[in-house]
């Protein structure tokens, strides 16, 4: 059915648009040399990881490689003894929203645990802990810091809530606005079943979009569901970026579904229109702010495509569900009218879909390296299948006579029509609970260097290891060592070495050099080749005490 002959094409250049749509969708997603949109990473904090202070610190001062909001999680301090320690509230300093600092009190002398979790522009939480020191003494408690860094970052039973609200905001949306997009295009009335399935559909999204808010929160603390319940988690939602695009996006679905649907009879004043186009902007928008589309490089095309990927989709689906609710009341013209529109649409979805996927994504290896990559692979083969159902609809709906001028004289095969327009719409929500997963994962840079940070604790030593910037060739190496006892004294030795365990390789050991208190450091760090190269460290304490910590370090 999306495949009908637009007038203005010859029939060879209608059957060859649908293979070329398909095929500019493969190559900019393959040839692409961008690097890839990621979540929020910290770039560098006062105190340091590991520092080990003679005076104490009067605030604390992490910066991040993007915008972060505060307002779901910030920076909690512990001591040695695991207690939390009263600090100031977070702020984004000077309008710095890629920084975020707190004010502290008198510390004490003794070691203390930085628990920061913040939440990156595009809506997922990004989270992780170090120590630092006042003083000679460390006072850090046996387990404390293992038991805070292995603690879960995000809720999976809200991780489930969202990605099932996220399909239904999508869904509702679809089905209002593409439902009365029909509507204003002629080829449906509203009739008592569609009028219900619209309201319905604009009450569910509203509801979703609202339960929504809460579930981000509980998501990105970690927090149980009963956090719905919580006043201050709907507060602290709305005083985000992402909060407040959520909120209008599932009031403007509501309004727009209950007003137009109960002004419908008004379809061909100028309001009523402007209306419909006004409240499908307003949620592409809102959609794109509370996501990936208003976030990394960009932003100005991101959010175009966010729109225009929504408002085709939008008139796509709903127009399949108001085409299927009412097939047995609309004439041929009239399917023949929606089938040039849900084409036109569905190549808006593919090319904006392209744009979107080069923003996101920057080569081969990472359509296959990121959990992003692999479902847009999968929404790729989705819409490939689409593409071929929509050949069988084309017959269905212009007969035999695919070249001719005159094909809309043809009488439509009806009941071969609602067979291939039922397959198309299970396969129309397919997609879209693929792009609620898309929407949910993480676009992870998988082909560009990416500064590596890590805290890994053994015995209750910890070492901060950062590798910058993580490609082939020479890197800056530090670690950041302490002990849970004697942190100023130090290690009497510390070793370093590299393992590719996929390949038959000796191990290659990078001569480290003391930089300061339990900091050691060099400037050539050498990976030979981009591999998940394995990081051993380990440290000689009293001659004969060996504490070792293993990591994988990926190099691009």
């Amino acid at each position: 059915m999306t495949t009908a002959r637009l007038a203005v094409l010859s029939g060879a250049s209608w059957r060859r648009l649908p293979a070329v749509v398909l095929l500019m969708s493969f190559a900019g997603l393959l040839f692409a040399a961008s690097p890839a949109l990621a979540h929020a990473e910290l770039l560098s904090s006062d105190p340091a990881p590991g520092a080990v202070l003679d005076a104490a610190p009067t605030s604390i001062m992490l910066v991040f490689t993007e915008p972060i909001e505060i307002s779901l999680g910030a920076i909690r301090l512990f001591d040695g003894a695991g207690n939390q320690v009263d600090i100031g509230k977070a702020t984004h300093p000077a309008g710095h929203t890629e920084q975020v600092r707190v004010a502290l009190g008198d510390l004490a002398d003794g070691s203390y645990v930085v628990d920061w979790s913040v939440v990156s522009s595009d809506s997922h939480p990004v989270r992780a802990a170090y120590t630092f020191q006042v003083g000679a003494t460390s006072t850090l408690t046996s387990g404390l810091l293992d038991g805070i860094l292995s603690r879960k970052a995000a809720s999976t039973p809200a991780e489930v809530g969202l990605a099932v609200s996220r399909g239904l905001i999508a869904l509702a949306l679809a089905v209002v606005f593409g439902v009365l997009a029909a509507v204003f295009l002629g080829v449906v009335s509203l009739g008592s079943r569609l009028r219900l399935i619209t309201l319905i559909s604009a009450a569910v999204g509203a509801i979703a979009g609202a339960i929504a808010l809460p579930l981000q929160v509980a998501y990105a603390t970690g927090q149980s569901l009963g956090v719905i319940t919580d006043s201050s988690a709907w507060s602290s939602m709305l005083e985000s970026r992402v909060g407040v695009a959520w909120a209008v996006r599932a009031v403007v679905i509501l309004a727009c579904g209950v007003a137009l649907t109960l002004t419908v009879s008004r379809r061909a004043s100028v309001w009523w229109r402007a209306l419909l186009g006004a409240g499908l902007l307003a949620v592409g928008v809102a959609s794109a702010f509370g996501g990936h589309g208003a976030t990394g490089r960009w932003q100005i095309i991101g959010i175009v495509a966010t729109v225009a990927h929504l408002g085709g989709m939008a008139v796509w689906l709903g127009g399949l569900v108001a085409v299927l609710v009412s097939f047995a009341d609309i004439d041929d013209s009239s399917v023949r009218r929606f089938s040039k529109v849900a084409f036109v649409s569905i190549v808006v979805v593919a090319l904006s879909g392209v744009v979107q996927a080069l923003r996101q994504l920057g080569s081969l290896n990472a359509l296959t390296n990121t959990s992003y990559g692999t479902l847009l692979i999968w929404k790729v083969i989705a819409v490939a299948m689409l593409i071929a159902i929509a050949a069988v609809s084309r017959q269905a709906t212009h007969g035999k006579a695919l070249g001719r001028i005159t094909a809309d004289s043809v009488t439509i095969d009806r009941a071969r029509l609602v067979r291939v327009v039922v397959i198309e719409a299970v396969l129309a929500v397919v997609i879209l609970g693929v792009t609620s997963l898309l929407i949910a994962a993480n676009p992870t840079v998988a082909n560009g260097p990416t500064t590596f940070s890590q805290s890994l604790v053994s015995n209750d030593y910890i070492v901060s290891v950062v590798v910058s910037p993580g490609g082939v060739g020479s890197n800056d190496l530090h670690l950041y060592i302490t002990s849970p006892t004697i942190s100023t004294a130090g290690p009497d030795s510390v070793t370093v070495e590299i393992s590719d365990p996929s390949r038959s390789i000796d191990p290659i050991a990078i001569e480290v050099s003391t930089a300061g208190v339990g900091h050691y450091t060099t400037a050539a760090a050498i990976f030979p080749y981009p591999a998940s190269w394995t990081l051993h460290i380990s440290a000689i304490y009293n001659s004969f005490d060996k504490v070792q910590w293993t990591t994988v370090v990926p190099i691009r």
